[in-house]
């Protein structure tokens, strides 16, 4: 979003995701999710799902209130959220019409946020909605309170 100025994303953002513990080049190991969601929701982990994970697996923000264009909500980037609710996955990747590969959950654990191979991330719980069509732009979103 911020190509001019050689930033991936605002200095809120940068600053939000440097206290949740995120370093540029940082990498985590994705393997115990993609086993624990293999075995417990069938879930197979795709190339977009893990590149996210790697650099963004396991950071939390509780920063909530008013936003931008509308609330600012918590989200945890663990995608265990979701190790039971393959069910659920099915219903929003259908509905998305592309393979979503759960990667954490927002507000309060009332949406789920998933990822699509192409590296959108979409939202939702009941129903599901594009949030952004790169991680980048769907984390300034949830931090900044962009709809």
């Amino acid at each position: 979003m911020h190509e001019n100025d050689g930033q991936r994303w605002s200095a809120e953002t940068d600053r939000v995701l440097r206290e949740a513990g995120w370093r540029p080049g940082r990498t985590v190991s994705t393997e115990e999710w993609e086993n624990a969601l293999k075995e417990r929701g069938g879930f197979e982990m795709h190339e977009a799902a893990r590149r996210f994970l790697a650099e963004f697996g396991g950071l939390e923000s509780t920063a909530r209130g008013p936003g931008r264009t509308m609330a600012r909500m918590g989200f945890s980037l663990d995608p265990t959220a979701a190790e039971w609710e393959d069910e659920i996955f099915d219903v929003l990747s259908e509905e998305a019409g592309t393979d979503l590969y759960p990667i954490g959950e927002a507000d309060r654990r009332n949406s789920f946020l998933g990822i699509a191979p192409t590296g959108a991330v979409y939202i939702g719980r009941d129903s599901v909605v594009l949030l952004a069509h790169t991680a980048e732009e769907a984390l300034e979103k949830l931090i900044e309170g962009i709809r």
